[in-house]
Order: structure tokens, then sequence, then C-alpha cells
């Protein structure tokens, strides 16, 4: 609403009144249409394909082409960070974090039964 309507003014309780619209929508589905949830998945699992073929074909055909030399050994410092190897590094945090995820020190620091525990 607020991008596509320029006379549109938020108001913090919106945000309360729509979070709280959700868990109302949320608690009813989940108690009176729980039989249907399998439906619902599979719908919302068909939208998903769709919608991601939808997204990756335009963006694949309708993208500029570029050179291999250049895509993949040049690199540019655009945040001035105090040099380029530093500015790739921090580039990948956020590739990292998605690949390892957040519950990886779970995985990493699991607890471990004593020898003798039965």
């Amino acid at each position: 609403m607020v991008l596509n309507e320029p006379n549109y003014v938020f108001e913090r309780w919106h945000g309360t009144m729509l979070v709280i619209a959700i868990a109302v929508f949320s608690a009813i589905f989940n108690t009176f249409l729980a039989k249907k949830l399998p439906t619902v998945e599979v719908i919302i699992l068909i939208i998903y394909v769709l919608g991601f073929f939808a997204i990756i074909i335009p963006l694949w055909v309708l993208a500029p082409l570029g050179n291999a030399h250049d895509i993949f050994t040049e690199f540019t410092n655009a945040g001035g960070w105090s040099s380029t190897g530093t500015a790739f590094m921090v580039g990948l945090s956020g590739i990292i974090v998605s690949f390892g995820g957040f519950d990886c020190a779970v995985h990493m620091c699991r607890w471990r039964l004593p020898p003798d525990f039965k």
C-alpha cells in the first residue's frame, strides 16, 4: 500500500492490526479447516514452482550477456574497503550465512552423553 499509493500514511497500529489478522486467520484455519491443509499446501507448491519459473525464465532470456573473463576475474571495491580482498570476503558473508545457517553452531557443539549413561 505504501509503495503504490502516494497519499497513504502508514501508522504503527496498521502493522499491529495486520499481525492480529494473520494470527486470527491462522488460528481459525488450523482449528476448523485443518483437513483442507494438504490441499492448500499442494496449491501453494504449484504456485511456488510456477512463480519460480515465471521469474527465472525472463531473467535468463532478457538479462544482458557478459564476458566470462570479466565476470569471474574482475572484482570491484565499490564499498570503500581497504582492499579488494576485504571487499570480496565481506561480500561472501551473506552467502556463507545462507549456506551455513544460524543453527550450525548447535550442530557443531552438540551435547554428548557420557559413555556410562544408560
